[in-house]
């Protein structure tokens, strides 16, 4: 979480012993995409973060590492409200389409996503991508997660009457490229697809998919690894006009185009804001 603006990125790792290397990782990839150096990291006392290998590469970038006291959460507040305002939002969105818990991480990620563009700060009274990035975030291609929705399947038919589209629900948003992540119902695969029509009109009815699936202990095809350390700075689609029908009802698919090379460039902020301490906890 950064001190400064409240944005919040979210890793997923599969044995704490992957939390070094993506500490660093984070650190570098931050520093040079905002052109700012971190000053200070705030943790607790786990293993995992107070180590010699993490201590020397903050040594080696000049960071200093603050720490709070064992069993007393207060001290870090900050991180601690936002993992239970992830988790909280995270089971509300599992249960509106029943989605099963085992795609959790894509419930976290896109809450993670959704919060970073929606919540107001405190006292600038600015959403943390915009404080973050100068730029007004766009929410215009928002689905409810875990609704249903279908593609074209472009696959060669078995028969000339076989169905045309594949039954899917939404995962959430692309890590690395603008689409939308997708569970294919019928290949039992996490797909990246741009070309979508959603169906958001039937929430908290029916399970998503059956039983014998989710009492699966791993699927083969899912994995949360595929959401690695991607999208540490923000990156938007620019505003494309809507169509709608002749009833004025917006339309029920989106067109997410690819971002271009160019990263945007952060605009002028509030004065005296690059005075702020910012910092990352």
């Amino acid at each position: 979480v950064d001190d400064f603006s409240r944005f919040t990125w979210v890793f997923f790792l599969q044995d704490k012993s992957e939390a070094q290397g993506i500490v660093k990782k984070f650190i570098k990839r931050a520093q040079n995409e905002y052109e700012l150096k971190i000053k200070n990291m705030r943790s607790d006392n786990g293993s995992k973060f107070r180590n010699t290998n993490i201590e020397e590469f903050l040594d080696e970038e000049g960071i200093k590492h603050e720490f709070f006291t064992p069993y007393t959460p207060q001290q870090n507040g900050i991180v601690e409200r936002k993992n239970r305002t992830l988790i909280e939002a995270t089971r509300t969105m599992l249960d509106e389409y029943k989605t099963p818990d085992i795609f959790w991480a894509e419930a976290i990620n896109t809450a993670c996503r959704a919060i970073n563009r929606l919540y107001l700060h405190k006292y600038l009274g600015k959403t943390p991508y915009k404080i973050i990035t100068g730029n007004k975030p766009k929410v215009h291609y928002f689905r409810v997660f875990g609704c249903k929705c279908f593609i074209l399947n472009k696959k060669t038919k078995s028969s000339k009457f076989a169905p045309k589209v594949d039954e899917e629900f939404l995962l959430g948003y692309g890590t690395n490229e603008h689409a939308y992540r997708v569970f294919n119902k019928t290949t039992g695969c996490v797909e990246i697809m741009v070309d979508v029509t959603f169906d958001e009109s039937n929430g908290s009815q029916v399970e998503q998919v059956n039983k014998s699936f989710v009492d699966q202990e791993e699927h083969p095809n899912v994995s949360i690894m595929r959401m690695g350390l991607g999208e540490v700075r923000p990156r938007e689609v620019e505003d494309q006009a809507p169509v709608e029908d002749n009833n004025n009802q917006p339309p029920s698919s989106t067109r997410v185009e690819p971002p271009s090379s160019r990263h945007p460039q952060d605009q002028s902020q509030d004065k005296g804001d690059d005075q702020i301490h910012r910092g990352l906890i």
